[in-house]
C-alpha cells in the first residue's frame, strides 16, 4: 500500500468512526421530561444564556443593586448588606470574602468554580436542558487529533512530493494530489464533529432559554422594569447604562478568561475548548469549555458565553439604569 492510499484509509477509518460517535453522543443525551423545559428561576436562564460566568455576574449585578454588594474602581467587590438569599449569592460572598483586596476578576473566576454555580449546570443536565461536559469529550479529542494529523500527514505528502519521492519509474503526478481529499475531508469532517459535540444546549434548552427571554417561564424576563440581575443574566454586558461599571465588568472578564486559559493549558486544557474555562479544579466540569451556551453548550449564541462558556457575556453590578429602573424595558430586556 502507497503512503497516499495508506492516508486516504487512515482518514476515512477515522472520520466514519467520528461521525458515528458524535450520533451516539447525540443520541444519549438526556430528553427534557414534557412540559419541563423551562427555567427555574434566573440562574438557570443565566447558565442556558452564558454558562457559569453569566451566573455569577447576574448574581453581582442583583446584590450590587440590592446594595448587598458594592463594585468600585479599579473593580473591586466590598460585602456591605445582609446575609445572602440563596446558594448562589452565597457562593459570591464567600468568594469576596476568600480574595484579598476582592478583585472582581479574582471573585468572579472563583465564584463560577463554587458548587453552588457547577450545580445549577447539573440540574439543567438532569432535565436534558444541557448535555453533561463529560459526554462525548473523548469525541471531541478525537476530532482536534484528526486535523491536527490531517495537517501535518499533507505536509509530509508536500515534502515528499518536493523531494522527487512519489514516483518510481516515469513521471507520476506528485503524491501530495493524491492526499488532498483526504487532508480536506478530514479536517471538515473534524471540525463539523466537534463543533457538534461542543454544542451543550439541547433542543429543550434552547426553547427554555426563548421562553425566558419572552417571559414565559419561572424567573423569566418581561415587563417594563426588570431586576439587574434577570437583565444581566439574558442580556449580557450590552445592556449595561453605567459606562464605568460595564468596562470594569468587562476587564474582569478578560482576566477570568485568561487566568482560565492559562490553567487551562499547564493542566493540558479543557478537550471542549472554550477560552473562558474555569480552571483546572475537577469540581468545576462545566467550566472546562464546550464554547458556552445556545452554541456551545453553557450560552446563548456562543456558548459558554464564551461558551463558551464559562464567562460568556458578562454584566455589571448596578447595570440598567443604576438600579432603579431600566428605562421602560427595550433597552434592558432580554435580547
Amino acid at each position: 500500500m502507497s503512503f497516499a492510499q495508506w492516508v486516504n484509509t487512515a482518514v476515512g477509518v477515522s472520520s466514519l468512526l467520528l461521525v458515528l460517535g458524535t450520533v451516539t453522543v447525540r443520541l444519549r443525551t438526556p430528553s427534557a421530561p414534557r412540559g419541563d423545559a423551562l427555567t427555574h428561576g434566573v440562574w438557570e436562564a443565566a447558565f442556558l444564556a452564558g454558562g457559569p460566568g453569566r451566573v455569577v455576574d447576574a448574581a453581582v449585578a442583583g446584590m450590587h443593586e440590592d446594595g448587598l454588594l458594592a463594585v468600585g474602581g479599579p473593580g473591586v467587590v466590598t460585602v456591605r448588606g445582609a446575609a445572602a438569599r440563596d446558594a448562589v449569592e452565597a457562593a459570591v460572598v464567600d468568594a469576596v470574602l476568600r480574595t484579598p483586596g476582592g478583585a472582581l476578576a479574582t471573585v468572579r473566576f472563583e465564584a463560577m468554580r463554587s458548587p453552588a454555580v457547577q450545580g445549577v449546570g447539573d440540574r439543567l443536565a438532569a432535565r436534558g436542558l444541557l448535555r453533561p461536559p463529560r459526554l462525548g469529550r473523548g469525541w471531541r479529542r478525537w476530532a482536534s487529533t484528526q486535523m491536527t494529523a490531517c495537517t501535518v500527514l499533507f505536509a509530509v505528502a508536500l515534502v515528499l512530493s518536493i523531494a522527487g519521492v512519489a514516483g518510481d519509474d516515469g513521471y507520476q503526478a506528485p503524491v501530495v494530489f493524491d492526499v488532498v481529499p483526504a487532508f480536506l475531508g478530514g479536517v471538515v469532517m473534524g471540525a463539523v464533529c466537534r463543533k457538534a459535540l461542543r454544542k451543550r444546549i439541547t433542543k429543550a434548552g434552547s426553547v427554555a432559554l426563548r421562553a425566558a427571554r419572552t417571559g414565559g417561564s419561572q424567573g423569566g424576563v418581561g415587563g417594563a422594569w426588570q431586576p439587574a440581575a434577570q437583565v444581566v443574566a439574558l442580556g449580557g454586558t450590552a445592556l449595561i447604562t453605567d459606562e464605568l461599571l460595564r468596562q470594569q465588568f468587562e476587564e474582569a472578564q478578560r482576566a477570568t478568561a485568561a487566568a482560565a486559559s492559562g490553567s487551562g493549558s499547564s493542566s493540558s486544557g479543557s478537550s471542549s475548548g472554550s477560552s473562558s474555562s474555569c480552571g483546572s479544579g475537577g469540581d468545576a466540569s462545566w467550566c472546562g469549555g464546550a464554547d458556552g451556551g445556545s452554541g456551545s453548550g453553557c450560552g446563548g449564541g456562543s456558548s459558554c458565553g464564551a461558551g463558551t462558556s464559562c464567562g460568556g457575556g458578562s454584566s455589571s453590578g448596578s447595570s440598567c439604569g443604576g438600579g432603579s429602573s431600566c428605562g421602560g424595558g427595550g433597552g434592558c430586556g432580554s435580547s
